[in-house]
């Protein structure tokens, strides 16, 4: 009997694992889902002319900026380079253009084409500067990961030297 009462708590164990990791799972999906629809309205937004499609093309434009960081900290991480502070400043500058990207979603809610002009000037000179740091950034993650170009150029004359030797000691 006691094994009965062992297997029944077994398979409520694993049975209550299931479902955490399938609600988990499905969380996860509908996020990026939702992610991925926000995108796209992002992005056949900036097709619009005036205000409305300049604030897209910013949300658009600060996100793919932040991405570029995203993976140029990756590529260095992964070759060795130096990274420094950017992943501070990274977190820096997503904590900011979530601000600024709220203020862009509001001001494409607004109906006023004047107003909507008007309420544009901040944020456009926020979003701005932040796309302008993380593109440096990208810019100097991505200098930093070139630097071994100096160390390729000597392994490759070391090379030849190394393949002209051989080739004369076989004539």
């Amino acid at each position: 009997m006691t094994w009965l009462a062992g297997l029944v708590a077994f398979f409520v164990v694993v049975g209550g694992l299931v479902v955490v990791v399938t609600v988990r799972v499905s969380r996860a999906v509908r996020r990026r889902a939702r992610a991925m629809a926000e995108q796209v309205r992002v992005t056949s937004r900036g097709y619009a002319p005036g205000t409305v499609g300049e604030a897209a093309r910013l949300r658009r434009d600060l996100a793919r900026a932040q991405a570029s960081v995203r993976r140029g900290l990756v590529v260095a991480r992964a070759s060795g380079a130096p990274i420094g502070d950017v992943p501070l400043l990274l977190r820096r500058i997503d904590a900011a253009a979530v601000g600024v990207d709220a203020e862009l979603r509001l001001v494409e809610a607004i109906r006023d084409s004047r107003r909507r002009a008007a309420a544009m000037v901040a944020p456009r000179s926020r979003a701005v500067a932040l796309i302008a740091a993380a593109d440096d950034l990208a810019a100097g993650l991505a200098s930093a990961a070139g630097a071994g170009a100096a160390d390729l150029s000597l392994l490759q004359a070391e090379c030849a030297i190394e393949a002209e030797a051989l080739r004369a000691a076989q004539s």
